[in-house]
Formats: C-alpha cells, sequence, structure tokens
C-alpha cells in the first residue's frame, strides 16, 4: 500500500500517494521546507496540541511547484481530522544538544510538551524508525548524538492539523528549519539510514528542478 506525502504551497495542503515516505516542499511558511507522509491509524489517546495557526485547506492544484503538478501524481485536500499514529515524540536529526531547550520551549508555548524529545544518536541510524521514536532519553547529555546527518525532525502522535500547526510555528523558536516528515506504516519498519537517504534524495532533486 503506498503512503501519502503531504505537502503545502502558499496556503493550500495537498496529499501526493508515492511508495514510500520522502519529499520536501515549501510550506506555507517561506522558511520551511518539508515532507510529510499521512498516517491511517491511531495508538492511544494523546493530549493534544493548542492549535494556535488557522490551516487553510483547499483541494485546487492551484499554487503548487509545476514539478507536482502531472498525471500521476494523485492529490487530495489534507484533512485536519487526519487521525494520530505511534507515540507522541520528536526524533531529531543533525539537531545539537544545544538547540535542545529552544525546542522545549517551543513546545511548551503550543502545550505541546506531552511530546517525547529524542535525539538520534549513532546506534540509531541501523534500527528501524519505529524503535527510535519510542527510545527514552532520560539523560540526554550521556547520549551518544550522531553526527553529520542531515536536518530532519520526525514526528510522531500528531493529528495532521496539529502537525501542520507546528511546522508552521518552528520558525519562532530562531532554529534552523529541517526537513520534516513523519512516522507512517510504511515507513516504520525502515532503517533511518534507508529513509534519510530517501528522503534527502528527493530533496536534492526538487532543489535542483528549481535552479534549472
Amino acid at each position: 500500500m503506498a503512503s501519502r506525502l503531504i505537502t503545502t504551497h502558499r496556503s493550500f495542503c495537498y496529499k501526493v500517494e508515492l511508495n514510500s515516505c520522502r519529499l520536501s516542499f515549501p510550506s506555507s511558511n517561506p522558511h520551511v521546507n518539508f515532507c510529510i507522509p499521512a498516517f491511517v491509524s491511531c495508538r492511544g489517546p494523546f493530549t493534544c496540541l493548542k492549535l494556535n495557526h488557522c490551516l487553510k485547506l483547499r483541494a485546487s492544484s492551484e499554487g503548487l511547484p509545476s514539478e507536482l503538478v502531472d498525471e500521476d501524481s494523485k492529490f487530495v485536500p489534507l484533512n485536519a481530522e487526519d487521525p494520530r499514529y505511534g507515540p507522541p515524540a520528536l526524533l531529531l536529526l543533525g539537531f545539537d544538544l544545544e538547540e535542545a531547550v529552544k525546542i522545549q520551549q517551543l513546545l511548551k508555548e503550543l502545550d505541546g510538551d506531552f511530546l517525547e524529545v529524542i535525539f538520534c544518536t549513532e546506534d540509531m541510524i541501523t534500527c528501524c524508525l519505529w524503535e527510535a521514536m519510542n527510545t527514552k532519553q532520560p539523560n540526554l547529555d550521556a547520549a551518544k548524538i550522531a553526527k553529520s546527518l542531515p536536518r530532519i525532525c520526525f514526528l510522531s502522535g500528531l493529528t495532521g492539523e496539529e502537525m501542520m500547526m507546528f511546522i508552521d510555528a518552528f520558525p519562532e523558536s530562531g532554529l534552523e528549519p529541517p526537513v520534516f516528515a513523519a512516522l507512517v506504516p510504511n515507513s516504520a519498519d525502515k532503517p533511518i539510514q534507508e529513509l534519510i537517504e530517501e528522503i534527502m534524495g528527493d530533496h536534492e532533486m526538487i532543489a535542483s528542478r528549481k535552479s534549472t
């Protein structure tokens, strides 16, 4: 079963069906590039983020990058009621430990401090995404954070509307924006290294198309 990628352009939100978790496109915020595969089920009732941002949902392909508008693309409107999937957590790749304070502050402002903040370690790279998202790091200072990774933020345990809200609010943290991706059933059992290659490969492809 194909997974779905959610992308936004200007004030529009869409899902495009692809075979895996990937791609990076502009969001409604010009400072944020991201890819969010959609999700199909919920595991457990979790606290909701405070919805401070209004999402404008449209079913039109107007305003989409030309590389997305072709006969093979299957767009459907992003449903703000899309259910949660996975544990409530953020998995951060390519982030420094010093950035944890600003991430936690942003989550607190959004009433999202129920989310576990996880930094990708060297031993996680060969693990599946599901295992990594369920990791507990009570002592971040003792964690061996993986170095020289692309800057990616995996989200889990949020609704579609909550994910879009978090991404739109991220620049308020003052941190360099990452590529955003979500835990989905299709990607849950994949090694993180494989997902990194897929996500960044498509990110570079889109960037090269824009430069030509």
